[in-house]
């Protein structure tokens, strides 16, 4: 099992937040301070430039870090020094407010997303009972994740993102360029 650790900056609605709810459940443990989070860990981040891929497991029994806050308070994402910052590659939202809108996942979503691709599958699955949107995550991202989960690296990841995107984006025939920085600009 990796262990999730969630730094949660308190800016949602704790009736919608799904880090409290990870809390609740048992899914993921807080770390109230960025000093808390272990050295090491992976830090999900849309800022990265290196793409989550299985190879990075290493790093991720450290921990597993989502840091919760807003999307429209995204430029105030802390990076914390001596962690692995990645990027998720090309998926779905699932949940009720950013149905279908790529790359803007909440925070279970993120991490579900992640534990699959890590290859903790039976870990990721435990999320299918919290969260009602869960299921509809997977049957929109399933296909994807299990083709994530059996990259080699974060090259690969990102090659297996752009031919999903291809394959969506006018029909194939051109590249995406539609993100700005994170996963959008991976090498």
């Amino acid at each position: 099992m990796i262990p999730v650790i969630i730094y949660d900056e308190c800016q949602c609605d704790p009736k919608k937040c799904t880090a409290k709810r990870m809390l609740k459940f048992g899914l993921g443990k807080e770390a109230k301070t960025l000093g808390a989070i272990p050295k090491g860990s992976i830090i999900l981040s849309p800022f990265s430039d290196r793409a989550l891929s299985p190879a990075d497991v290493q790093y991720a029994r450290r921990g597993l870090v989502v840091m919760d806050l807003t999307w429209t308070n995204i430029d105030q994402f802390p990076r914390p020094k001596g962690m692995q910052e990645r990027a998720l590659p090309y998926l779905l939202a699932s949940n009720p407010i950013n149905w279908g809108r790529p790359m803007e996942l909440n925070s279970a979503e993120a991490v579900m997303a992640a534990l699959y691709i890590l290859g903790e599958k039976n870990q990721a699955e435990e999320f299918l009972g919290r969260f009602n949107w869960a299921p509809e995550f997977m049957r929109l991202n399933g296909n994807m994740l299990e083709d994530y989960s059996k990259a080699a690296d974060s090259t690969e990841v990102v090659r297996i993102q752009q031919e999903y995107i291809d394959s969506v984006v006018n029909g194939g025939q051109e590249r995406a360029s539609f993100f700005e920085g994170g996963v959008g600009q991976l090498l």
